[in-house]
């Protein structure tokens, strides 16, 4: 949405400006850049911690409605095809347990499912393997720029709208997952999954959600706090590095993308990584 040439700066709220190494403004380049963010914050609209534009009412109703699309899609390609559920995690599972609704403004959807692996190079090398199944089963998956595996999208759906998917393990008494989650619980605190409702489409969530729920955002989870920002303030070395390990390198990306394309030929529908 940035012009296809700008001139970027940042000023404090004495009108000072903040320099870089003596300069006081950048020169931006984005070839692809339409402009529209411009006419866009002329209307009052501002950008999120995120980078996107804060969606209207009506437009963050239809990226909800978008997210459960895709997940009921996906829960069924995880119970038939992958054979292990697909449930809510983080502020999904949150607002579904707290308000039997999406948290008021939430803008994303979070879900995990079990990797009965139990060290974290093991789940990598696993994950990696359902992520080219699900792939040849017509879903379009990406990562961050740390690698971390996945962000998962039908192929009709534009980038900004996908799950965010992530394998949960118990390694050393632990169960981890992304995002900076070790936590002093087991896998039977996760499946069997329960089933219920979220805007009238199926959902599964966790064996003992406020359990988790509790031991990830505190003992205080069911009341809402405006203010809450996951960070990552506090998560020891050790945690960082073990999550890390989870985490694609280049070359297994383009090993991936071979694997992809040399089954290409048997399933018409294969989405993209």
């Amino acid at each position: 949405m940035m012009p296809v040439q700008s001139q970027l700066s940042i000023v404090s709220d004495r009108g000072w400006p903040v320099s870089f190494q003596g300069v006081d403004a950048a020169r931006v380049t984005i070839p692809h850049g339409t402009g529209e963010l411009l006419q866009s914050l002329e209307t009052d609209r501002i950008v999120d911690k995120k980078g996107f534009l804060v969606p209207t009412q009506a437009e963050l109703v239809e990226k909800q409605q978008r997210y459960l699309a895709i997940y009921d899609q996906a829960r069924a390609v995880f119970e038939h095809e992958i054979g292990t559920p697909l449930f809510l995690l983080y502020g999904t599972l949150l607002g579904y347990q707290r308000e039997n609704d999406f948290i008021e403004g939430d803008d994303d959807f979070d879900v995990g499912y079990v990797c009965y692996e139990n060290d974290a190079n093991s789940v990598r090398e696993k994950t990696k393997r359902l992520v080219v199944r699900l792939v040849l089963n017509g879903f379009n998956i990406s990562f961050n720029r740390s690698g971390r595996l996945f962000r998962l999208r039908r192929k009709e759906d534009p980038p900004g709208v996908h799950l965010d998917v992530r394998p949960v393990w118990f390694e050393g008494g632990h169960v981890w997952a992304h995002k900076h989650a070790h936590l002093p619980l087991t896998v039977e605190d996760f499946v069997p999954v329960k089933e219920g409702e979220l805007r009238g489409m199926r959902v599964k969530v966790p064996g003992k959600a406020e359990k988790f729920l509790e031991a990830y955002y505190g003992s205080d989870w069911r009341v809402p706090d405006p203010d809450y920002v996951n960070v990552g303030k506090g998560i020891p070395k050790f945690v960082r590095r073990n999550l890390n390990k989870v985490c694609i390198r280049p070359s297994e990306y383009f090993e991936m993308v071979e694997q992809i394309e040399a089954q290409r030929s048997m399933y018409p529908n294969a989405g993209k990584l």
